[in-house]
């Protein structure tokens, strides 16, 4: 923190911090800290993956002068033999989120070094509609404003035959206005037959590309792919550049992310609603193989990135009646046999995974493998530090797996698994879960709530992030 004291402006009062103290909530009422800069700047650590994995997938799949460019982005069907049929039978009724190894790829925006080494990330989708229908939808820019639900206006600026330059107004809301973001972001587009490649022009995440691609699998049903990647090194927006800095963490999860966040909108707009009611204590499962699960595994140690699906809705049953919530299942693959990895298990674990976060950890010890949890966390920036508290019920069946679910806390709704899978030379862990903020969460939680996606986003980029912290630890 800065040695110099420093004066927070309040409606009807006036706060002076000075090097040895630190703004805690506790001294402060919520009430007077929606106002003040360090109430922004929590704001924006809180909602840093979700605002940033937006922006980012705005960017991605809609991308001035023509710029010269022929693209060499892979294509999702790589991994699977360049066949859609292959890479449908992992889909199925999810979204399916895999990495690519590691390639060059041509990005004639970026000064110093066009071709660059990147990690590619995709996401396929199915949905119940024809490659007509599709292919028109998607080349239809004009019409993106309502199906990406913070793209406020969308202008075309150019033309050549197939290649596009556009210009769109991303706005994210925020309940606190001074924190709403408006920026423009232009992309040129490139349209081939079954698929559109997309350069980042600019935009507060200045370079990037990215590919749709549909493929018909019979004559009512599509695969929609994305592969994108964008550079979180170089950010130049003030709000991306402040969430990026302040948590770091946040990059591990935001390519899974921005995938889910295109993929959930082009189901929006295809897939009509449809609730499964889960039974009492149970999580969706995935219909896979095991010659599917090795494949997934492979993937895992091909990319050194996990494989998620983001499930079908579902509904949980709880005893003032059921809550609508969705749940990511995330795989990654270790190098060690699962003795070694049961710690990770154990919520003592998570201190060690986030240590600037997490600040105290209290177990108690209940009967039947089971023993409840109160993590206490504490997130800030700077000169501000506010708590929450995060209470979780752990039951442990067998040696390799735990169950959890919230038991009070600033989060009510949270519920998950993870197992330990052993293959050959290493471990295959699945994490499972959910998490939904409700109207009674804390207010920098509950804010989260006006952003899209609020449901599906936290739980994808939390499992992402957490299984890439494991993978550095050991």
């Amino acid at each position: 923190m800065s040695l110099h004291n420093k004066t927070i402006f309040y409606p009807k009062k006036i706060l002076l911090i000075t090097h040895h103290d630190e703004l805690n909530i506790d001294k402060v009422s919520r009430s007077d800290l929606i106002n003040n800069q360090s109430q922004r700047d929590i704001m924006l650590h809180f909602n840093g993956l979700t605002l940033a994995s937006i922006l980012l997938s705005i960017t991605q799949c809609c991308f001035a002068q023509m710029i010269s460019w022929n693209d060499n982005i892979p294509s999702a069907l790589q991994p699977f033999q360049n066949n859609p049929q292959i890479l449908a039978s992992y889909t199925q009724n999810n979204i399916f989120i895999y990495g690519h190894p590691t390639v060059k790829t041509l990005v004639p925006t970026l000064k110093n070094n066009t071709q660059p080494n990147v990690s590619f990330t995709s996401a396929a989708l199915i949905v119940p509609v024809n490659v007509q229908q599709v292919s028109k939808t998607l080349t239809d820019f004009n019409h993106y404003v309502g199906l990406f639900p913070t793209l406020k206006s969308a202008k075309k600026l150019e033309q050549s035959e197939n290649i596009v330059q556009m210009k769109y107004r991303v706005a994210i809301p925020t309940p606190i206005p001074v924190l709403n973001f408006n920026e423009d972001v232009t992309l040129q587009h490139q349209i081939k037959a079954n698929s559109i490649s997309s350069l980042v022009i600019d935009s507060p995440i200045p370079y990037g590309v990215g590919k749709l691609e549909w493929f018909a699998l019979d004559e009512h049903r599509t695969l929609i792919t994305l592969t994108q990647w964008g550079d979180l090194n170089q950010p130049k927006g003030f709000i991306i550049k402040k969430i990026l800095n302040a948590i770091p963490e946040v990059k591990l999860g935001i390519p899974s992310s921005t995938n889910a966040f295109i993929m959930e909108a082009l189901r929006n707009r295809f897939v009509k609603p449809n609730t499964i009611a889960l039974d009492p204590g149970r999580i969706p499962t995935l219909q896979l193989s095991e010659i599917q699960l090795a494949k997934i595994a492979q993937l895992c140690q091909n990319t050194q990135q996990p494989v998620s699906y983001i499930h079908a809705p579902t509904s949980i049953l709880y005893t003032h009646g059921r809550e609508n919530m969705r749940f990511s299942t995330t795989y990654q693959f270790y190098k060690h046999p699962p003795q070694q990895l049961q710690k990770w298990l154990t919520p003592q674990s998570y201190q060690e995974l986030f240590p600037r976060q997490i600040k105290k950890i209290v177990m108690t010890p209940l009967k039947n493998k089971t023993q409840d949890t109160d993590i206490k966390v504490n997130v800030g920036l700077g000169v501000i530090n506010i708590p929450f508290d995060f209470k979780l019920r752990f039951n442990y069946p067998e040696i390799n797996e735990n169950n959890f679910y919230a038991n009070g806390g600033d989060l009510r709704f949270i519920k998950g698994q993870m197992f330990l899978s052993p293959q050959n030379q290493g471990t295959l862990f699945k994490i499972a879960t959910t998490a939904k903020i409700d109207e009674k969460a804390p207010f920098l939680l509950r804010a989260m709530r006006s952003l899209p996606y609020h449901d599906v986003l936290p739980a994808i980029g939390g499992n992402t992030v957490f299984v890439q912290k494991i993978r550095t630890k050991i």
